[in-house]
């Protein structure tokens, strides 16, 4: 989706005639590639232009996939984008359409005009999560970036489990840890709101409140996003 496409599948070249064979994301998929995009600074209003226009590159060409797009509005990265496609085997990702042509075009129309911050393939952990798993078109999201102390991943897990029935965030929530492409270990949770005000003040259950969570978390940043459908794509029927 992004020109760190590139980089990051630099040996995934195939045709644009292998669309059809392109994999589809389904709700059994765990993995998901997210990125997080900053508009350069007076640039907004063309980074969306040039972005809309690449997600008719991907309209064009058949894209399989769907690709969410939410803005920042509150948190240290207010005015960021952040993209994501989700669903997916690890497989799939060594079958995206033209990975050459979807870097080229982004070159074109989104790189002039923003600044990439980050992209990485996550794995969704439905044993910790609670109902239907997100994100999905939910008008807004709260989201909470839990970052590690190193070696205690199966311990903010276990902790996690432990409190899973007492949360009180709402009917769903989800949770990913990251795969590849970051600080690891790190985790994100995903809690669904209808308002801003409700996401705004939603807690990070169900891990807030446990006396141990200073001796395995580094950081919490808790921030909320907007989904945008403009700024999203859905494959057609």
């Amino acid at each position: 989706m992004t020109r760190l496409v590139l980089l990051f599948f630099s040996l995934l070249f195939i045709p644009v005639g292998a669309v059809a064979q392109a994999p589809a994301a389904s709700p059994a998929g765990r993995y998901a590639r997210i990125v997080v995009i900053l508009p350069k600074p007076g640039q907004d209003s063309a980074f969306e232009a040039g972005y809309q226009r690449h997600l008719s590159w991907h309209r064009t060409h058949q894209d399989p996939w769907t690709w969410r797009g939410w803005s920042f509005v509150l948190g240290s990265r207010l005015d960021a984008f952040m993209d994501g496609t989700f669903g997916h085997e690890l497989a799939d990702f060594d079958h995206a359409v033209d990975p050459a042509g979807d870097g080229a075009d982004n070159r074109a129309n989104v790189e002039p005009y923003a600044t990439f911050l980050s992209h990485g393939v996550y794995e969704r952990i439905d044993t910790l999560g609670a109902g239907a798993p997100l994100p999905d078109a939910s008008p807004w999201l709260a989201l909470a970036t839990f970052t590690l102390v190193p070696g205690q991943a199966a311990a903010f897990e276990g902790m996690v489990g432990a409190g899973k029935n007492a949360a009180a965030a709402g009917p769903r929530f989800t949770w990913y840890r990251l795969v590849r492409g970051g600080d690891s270990p790190t985790y994100l949770l995903l809690q669904p709101a209808a308002s801003f005000g409700t996401a705004a003040g939603l807690l990070p259950h169900p891990v807030t409140g446990n006396a141990r969570l200073g001796e395995v978390v580094r950081e919490v940043v808790t921030e909320v996003i907007r989904y945008r459908p403009d700024m999203s794509y859905e494959p057609s029927p």
